[in-house]
């Protein structure tokens, strides 16, 4: 059994997260929640990837202003070139992302809390939310 585990803290007070709307060559991974490291105005948004800043077209995301605390659930169609690479993977069609270390998980229909078997954190899981 697991005790609930906050998010990994990053090195900078971050004030807003971010993610994929849809799978690009942007490069990030849907579901992941990334740290907003600078917000200029205009169509770019900078996020800390793996220890990079990483330019994004604004239009490319979606933030948040609260550090992410559920699990993403990512749905893909199945003629989407992600759903063959997910499927690969054994994620399946629909899989979770976790709000701590973006660990990827096979996802049963509704279930809705996790433990991450990465890092130990337990998480309810966003069905409202998909990406």
């Amino acid at each position: 059994m697991s005790a609930d585990v906050e998010p990994a803290q990053p090195a900078v007070n971050v004030k807003k997260w971010a993610r994929a709307r849809r799978s690009g060559t942007h490069g990030l991974r849907r579901g992941a929640w990334y740290p907003v490291v600078a917000d200029p105005p205009g169509g770019l948004v900078v996020l800390g990837v793996r220890k990079d800043n990483v330019p994004v077209l604004r239009a490319h995301v979606e933030f948040s202003e609260t550090e992410p605390g559920h699990w993403s659930v990512v749905q893909w169609d199945e003629k989407q070139a992600g759903a063959r690479r997910a499927s690969e993977q054994n994620y399946g069609l629909t899989y979770g992302v976790c709000p701590a270390c973006s660990e990827r998980v096979k996802l049963a229909t509704e279930t809705q809390r996790l433990a991450c078997p990465d890092c130990g954190g337990e998480f309810p899981v966003d069905w409202e939310h998909p990406c």
